[in-house]
């Protein structure tokens, strides 16, 4: 019977230690997405307000023009983005039981984060694939080309704004969650 006891407190430890790796874990990726985040979504809207002076502007406009095609690295100079959302450690946690010891508005606001993040990723990539389409670098759509890149930052602007709130919300619920349990 004690042996029974002992595997039972050894097994629920065991549990606890990974659980709360787990846990720090994953609030330390979300603590890197949103640094990510706060990092790039000031630059893409200062990208946004560029776009607007290069439709504005013939001159501007004409600049772009190379003999290999259109340069938007004239107005993206750090280019769309250089880093990448992670999201391995929350990927661990869901196929891991333990995540059902996580209370349940701690795992939506997570959850809800990680979605946000999902959005962003399918606009950038979005941004990405129409940069490189052949129309795009045809000089002639050069104007209809730039207010589609712009609704496309302006979109991506608008989802990071909102996934940047949801890691922040994730974050106080995961340290709310930790608050009680100590």
């Amino acid at each position: 019977m004690l042996a029974l006891f002992l595997d039972n407190v050894i097994e629920d430890r065991r549990e606890a230690r990974i659980f709360n790796e787990l846990l720090s874990h994953t609030a330390d990726e979300m603590k890197s997405n949103l640094s990510i985040v706060d990092e790039w979504l000031p630059y893409h809207r200062s990208v946004i307000d560029e776009i607007d002076r290069y439709i504005a502007s013939d001159e501007l406009r004409r600049s772009l023009l190379t003999t290999d095609g259109i340069d938007y690295g004239l107005f993206m100079k750090r280019g769309l983005i250089q880093d990448f959302y992670s999201n391995s450690s929350w990927q661990l946690a869901q196929q891991s039981e333990i995540t059902s010891r996580i209370e349940f508005d701690v795992t939506y606001s997570i959850s809800k984060a990680y979605l946000s993040q999902q959005n962003v990723n399918l606009t950038l990539k979005r941004f990405s694939d129409f940069v490189f389409e052949r129309q795009t670098h045809d000089p002639d759509q050069l104007v209809n080309s730039l207010r589609i890149l712009r609704n496309l930052l302006q979109e991506l602007s608008g989802q990071q704004s909102v996934m940047q709130h949801n890691y922040r919300e994730a974050l106080n619920a995961v340290d709310r969650m930790n608050e009680g349990r100590n």
